[in-house]
């Protein structure tokens, strides 16, 4: 079975188990022993190890990092078990048709629906089930996010990563608690560029709500290609910050 399921006693089931991802490898994380858990950590990336760390409780990170201090005894031979087992317990775990979870997906269509569809969802959802409706937007990111959780060190790289066109039509055309992010951009930019912008805004005149909207969605584009490719890290939002 085991040599059927892609690795052997003889084999290197580390190799394997590097490839998981990393949703799948937490639940063994959290369930195993802290010495398991040690090793596990041990034999992965630094880059994922710790991205599974910090996703730990703080308790259980702590116990883990401590057990990682004692893993220089343990022999080759028991690490290779561990891999076997480890890969077994990965092996039986049933397949899923979708890697993020549902409130990933939906906030992800919320975030380029139109503001009356994701108001009127999130009402549904309130209603339906809070708990679920606040994971929701917690996965929403929007225009008006922007203000709050963008580092300002990053609005240079938001600028160049937005065609022009569809930047000043969402600088001008925002309005409301969006418009704090239209001014959040034009302050953390060098005066001579704001101050080109400015003008060029007033050119433009008044926008229209539809394409306002569809050049807002186009900046929230950017934001996430560049968070996807590890560019920007989006903030919380809990800080004043």
């Amino acid at each position: 079975l085991r040599s059927n399921a892609g690795f052997s006693l003889t084999g290197d089931p580390w190799q394997r188990i590097a490839d998981v991802d990393i949703p799948r490898l937490l639940p063994i994380l959290q369930e195993e022993s802290v010495e398991i858990g040690a090793v596990l950590l041990s034999k992965l990336k630094v880059s994922k190890a710790a991205q599974l760390m910090s996703m730990l409780p703080g308790e259980r990170a702590r116990r883990v990092a401590y057990a990682i201090s004692l893993t220089s005894s343990v022999s080759p031979e028991v690490v290779q078990r561990i891999g076997i087992s480890l890969a077994a317990q990965l092996d039986s775990q049933p397949s899923q048709a979708f890697s993020d979870e549902p409130t990933e997906r939906i906030g992800a269509i919320l975030n380029f629906s139109s503001s009356a569809t994701r108001d009127g969802v999130l009402e549904g959802l309130e209603k339906t089930d809070k708990d679920f409706a606040d994971e929701v937007r917690r996965n929403i990111f929007t225009y008006a996010n922007i203000a709050t959780r963008i580092d300002p060190r990053d609005i240079s790289k938001l600028v160049r990563g937005v065609e022009q066109e569809h930047l000043l039509k969402a600088l001008a055309g925002a309005t409301g608690e969006a418009a704090k992010s239209t001014e959040f951009i034009l302050s953390n930019m060098s005066k001579r560029m704001a101050d080109g912008l400015r003008e060029e805004m007033d050119t433009l005149g008044k926008v229209k709500d539809t394409e306002a909207e569809e050049a807002m969605n186009a900046v929230v584009a950017a934001v996430r290609d560049l968070e996807a490719s590890g560019e920007i890290f989006l903030l919380t939002g809990d800080d004043d910050a």
